[in-house]
């Protein structure tokens, strides 16, 4: 059994990575129950707060496997999965999961959105610098100038009819990872749904996906500041996801300067101008990618990006950790 821990109904308290969930209700006697499980190499949290009780755990359970049978699919880390393959056989097309179409469609789209600061493609780029930053090493500007050309969202062939994708050019390597997760939590939170849960929370590192049936109070998601150790702020969400990209969790410094691991896909280097970016969105693939898109773009262009999209909303700090929000955000910043 994994472990669980039950918490006052008051106050639910999420706090893992880059954003925090809390979610203050009137109701003092009922409880909520939180799954932990490490997956998509993070810990993910179920949180469930309304439903039949006796079927907490079953719910859970498939959360989690839906989780686990996605993470099959997208992850770049197993040989087997869809991402794989299309890197393995670049070139020619093969057939992948309506799944990865899906996301392939959400990931193109963001791409030509932000003019190429998100590149599902990018995954070249990665195997230099390593997918997270883990090789602590720079690499030259010789070395990324001749990936470059690898990288174009363009080259991306997608055959809907036929479940088939690919990219055109051998050498080329895909990475979903900017939009995978979102995908993923969405679809643990229709398992959660069809095993009857009302309410509930899906945290997935910087993902995270909120629920209600009923739309009578929202939930109030933490914002984490990407330099100190507290909330920067509170966005109020009734239901949809809010994702968050930062060069906080994930970096090394040489120099005093900090590479963290959100490329430029345009440059070859870690994206600068933001320190983070938050997106709230009803689609959690959606604001998934848009979080690293906004990241890259920078503060200004991200903001006019976030204006222009119906029912997004965003929060992003700069590098001088100057704080900018949308018309349309609904919360606080402190």
């Amino acid at each position: 059994m994994d472990p669980k821990k039950k918490i006052a109904y008051a106050l639910i308290v999420l706090s893992v990575l880059s954003i925090l969930a809390v979610s203050l209700f009137k109701s003092r006697q009922k409880e909520s129950v939180t799954y932990s499980r490490a997956l998509m190499g993070t810990i993910v949290q179920v949180t469930i707060m309304e439903g039949a009780e006796e079927r907490y755990d079953r719910a859970a359970e498939a959360a989690f496997t839906e989780i686990q049978r996605l993470e099959e699919i997208f992850s770049a880390y197993k040989g087997g999965s869809d991402v794989s393959r299309i890197s393995k056989n670049a070139g020619e097309s093969v057939q992948v999961s309506p799944s990865t179409i899906e996301v392939l469609k959400t990931a193109v789209r963001v791409a030509e959105l932000s003019n190429g600061a998100f590149d599902p493609t990018v995954g070249a780029l990665g195997n230099l610098w390593g997918y997270s930053g883990e090789k602590g090493v720079v690499p030259t500007n010789e070395e990324i100038a001749k990936v470059l050309p690898l990288v174009d969202y363009r080259a991306i062939e997608i055959n809907e009819a036929a479940s088939k994708a690919g990219l055109k050019r051998k050498g080329m390597s895909l990475n979903l990872g900017g939009v995978a997760k979102g995908y993923i939590v969405n679809k643990a939170v229709d398992a959660l749904k069809r095993e009857g849960v009302a309410r509930g929370i899906i945290h997935a590192g910087g993902d995270m996906a909120v629920f209600q049936e009923d739309e009578k109070e929202p939930f109030s998601i933490g914002i984490q500041h990407p330099r100190k150790k507290h909330l920067l702020g509170r966005a109020s969400v009734y239901n949809g996801a809010v994702a968050t990209s930062g060069d906080y969790e994930r970096f090394f410094e040489i120099g005093g300067r900090r590479y963290h691991h959100i490329l430029d896909p345009r440059t070859g280097f870690p994206a600068e101008g933001t320190q983070s970016a938050t997106v709230i969105a009803k689609d959690p693939t959606l604001a998934d990618a848009l979080s690293t898109a906004v990241f890259v773009m920078g503060p200004e262009a991200g903001m006019e990006l976030i204006e222009r999209l119906p029912d997004v909303e965003g929060v992003i700090v700069d590098s001088e950790g100057r704080v900018t929000k949308s018309s349309g955000f609904k919360g606080e910043i402190f």
